[in-house]
């Protein structure tokens, strides 16, 4: 069973920040991390990045070719409209 899931990110480019934002799989919790993302590479080891469970800081490493070209990204979401 995979411990955390991403659903999106967005970024704040003036700030070189990314939030990620997933869930908790086993606490059925949502989450919100803000990371440092210069030049859309996140950076987990940047002074400003949080202090996060490692399963989760494990995940977002194994993702972070995904998140760094915008995969994750809000803005790449296709909306369906279901009547």
């Amino acid at each position: 069973m995979e411990l955390y899931r991403i659903f999106y990110t967005f970024r704040t480019r003036d700030l070189n920040f990314l939030t990620i934002t997933g869930m908790d799989m086993v606490n059925r919790k949502l989450f919100s991390v803000l990371v440092y993302s210069e030049n859309d590479s996140i950076d987990m080891d940047h002074p400003l990045s949080p202090d996060m469970p490692g399963s989760l800081k494990q995940l977002l490493l194994e993702e972070k070719h995904q998140i760094d070209s915008g995969y994750y990204d809000l803005t790449s979401w296709n909306t369906n409209v279901f009547h």
